[in-house]
């Protein structure tokens, strides 16, 4: 059974702020990012922010990166609380993530980035049928799902949508963003 979530754009430090309510487990420390640094990154137009509520309870974020190819977007940053883990959340916030997109003019691929040592990301996004790339980008796992439609009229463009130079341009949207992350 799906989860009933509910995502919520947020834009203010204050928003940001009351994220730093969601704890993750010591291990997984070294996969989340300061809050700060992520309200500063989601300044750009590029990027939007959501909160995640389950049951009327804060209990996550994640960030969308409206990638330089139009066609694609970019999955970071899904955190969900260690009291609210293992409980289908993630997979949750994902899939209604990759719905949205769908839904979006011309969206051909959602690209899904996470840290290497990550097996929870890796093994979410495996199971959402995201395919992952065997190079790191600015040392982090990629991982993409392409979009199949019924009315394809370029089989060709679609042969060579996802290579690995239309997914190092989406990777650099956030391109000062993920600097910044760098010297974090």
């Amino acid at each position: 059974m799906m989860k009933e979530i509910k995502l919520t754009e947020i834009t203010g430090l204050r928003d940001f702020l009351a994220l730093n309510a969601i704890q993750v487990k010591p291990r997984q420390r070294r996969f989340t990012k300061n809050v700060v640094l992520s309200w500063m990154q989601a300044r750009h137009p590029a990027v939007t922010f959501y909160r995640v509520d389950w049951q009327a309870e804060l209990v996550g974020y994640v960030m969308l990166i409206h990638a330089q190819q139009p066609t694609q977007w970019i999955i970071e940053r899904l955190t969900i609380d260690q009291d609210y883990q293992r409980q289908g959340l993630g997979y949750a916030v994902a899939d209604y993530l990759i719905d949205m997109v769908h839904e979006f003019e011309n969206s051909e691929m959602v690209i899904a980035r996470y840290e290497p040592e990550n097996l929870a990301a890796r093994k979410l996004f495996a199971k959402l049928n995201f395919t992952q790339q065997e190079e790191l980008f600015r040392d982090r796992h990629v991982a993409v799902l392409k979009f199949e439609f019924e009315d394809v009229e370029d089989d060709e463009a679609d042969k060579t949508a996802g290579s690995d130079a239309e997914i190092a341009d989406a990777n650099e949207v956030n391109g000062a963003a993920a600097d910044d992350e760098e010297r974090e």
